[in-house]
């Protein structure tokens, strides 16, 4: 997909490939491009599209090299300028802002952005692109707990992967992200098929970034099946080598938890809550900071207290799957301390949960 823009054409041809190397996630030949770029961007600074084009560009760059260093500010740049309305650089920003939101946890703005962007692709002839876009938003999808649509688009995105050349290691991102959708839909057998097969390809291009991200997964599965020992053999080496994982920190606590090794769990926790703080991440911030409280064993009070702070942030987010987890927590917690009537109120919120549940997953 090539964007045309007047006054430079040489550098508009240099941030044209940028992108589709950065698409490829060819990140040496984007970094590369990258130097390049910035070597000239001095000569542009009176021309607003390409300034706007190059910030579009150089925070997918930022996505591409760590998706898990993104923080609330890293759109900031972006949005000093004016947003078109209608042009290839309004389909950028719509889809970039996308993901952005997507990965800060603000998914009703992810979604709003997801919905422009999808009605400005219809007129990109670019197929790759569009590729792109839907396995993007099955990834928003599996976020927000719909595995059958996170599924629906990652086949989308895959099957135009296999039409074309040179795609092998977009195809192996979409397999791993359907066995992501399959773990929440607890097929745990085709779930790991669809792992190992990603780890195969991720092997054959040496790139040991994209081996650690399906191993983090393998890691979540096991999880998800109560194998904690295996999935904490995992998640060890991700957090290990990834160290601002605050993902695969907060899966793993939650396994070292659950196995009792409360030290284990509490350091995790406290690296975990630090990144997340200063990348401004609410949602694995509340995480983390009711992890703590059932990790020190705090009184039923404490944790209810931190579990109510977090309530507004996830019913605002829909993240129903998280309100039915920890409104049941505090429910048994309650039952625990024979406080029988206010542990049947959460029971109650629970099963409201569930419902929210259930209608998820069939209305789009």
């Amino acid at each position: 997909m090539n964007v045309q823009l007047k006054g430079n054409e040489q550098l508009t041809e240099l941030l044209n490939e940028w992108y589709l190397q950065i698409r490829s996630r060819n990140s040496g030949n984007a970094n590369r491009l990258k130097k390049e770029i910035e070597s000239q961007i001095s000569n542009i600074q009176n021309n607003q599209d390409l300034l706007f084009y190059y910030s579009l560009l150089n925070f997918r760059h930022k996505y591409l090299i760590n998706n898990m260093g993104i923080s609330k500010n890293s759109f900031d740049k972006i949005e000093d300028f004016d947003t078109p309305r209608e042009d290839y650089l309004a389909y950028y920003y719509h889809f970039f802002k996308a993901i952005h939101s997507n990965a800060v946890g603000s998914y009703n703005l992810a979604k709003e952005h997801y919905e422009k962007a999808e009605l400005l692709l219809i007129h990109i002839p670019d197929d790759l692109e569009k590729a792109e876009f839907y396995y993007n938003l099955a990834i928003f999808h599996y976020h927000i707990h719909q595995a059958l649509f996170a599924i629906k688009y990652a086949n989308i995105s895959k099957d135009i992967f296999i039409n074309n050349t040179d795609c092998e290691l977009k195809i192996s991102y979409c397999n791993n992200l359907l066995g992501l959708a399959c773990t929440h839909l607890n097929e745990f057998e085709m779930a790991e098929e669809y792992f190992l097969t990603a780890i195969d390809l991720f092997r054959s291009f040496g790139n040991e970034r994209d081996i650690l991200i399906a191993r983090q997964n393998l890691g979540l599965m096991y999880a998800e099946q109560k194998q904690s020992v295996l999935a904490v053999r995992y998640l060890s080496e991700v957090n290990e080598k990834m160290s601002s994982n605050y993902r695969a920190l907060f899966v793993e606590a939650k396994q070292r938890l659950i196995l009792g090794e409360t030290d284990i769990a509490s350091e995790l926790i406290k690296r975990g809550l630090h990144i997340c703080k200063e990348l401004e991440i609410l949602e694995y911030q509340y995480h983390f900071e009711i992890l703590d409280k059932l990790c020190n064993g705090d009184k039923t009070e404490i944790l209810e207290n931190t579990i109510l702070a977090g309530m507004e942030y996830f019913k605002q987010e829909k993240l129903w799957e998280y309100i039915q987890e920890y409104y049941e927590i505090l429910a048994l917690q309650l039952h625990n301390d024979t406080q029988f009537e206010k542990s049947s109120t959460y029971f109650h919120l629970t099963y409201q949960a569930k419902e929210k549940i259930i209608s998820k997953e069939v209305v789009k």
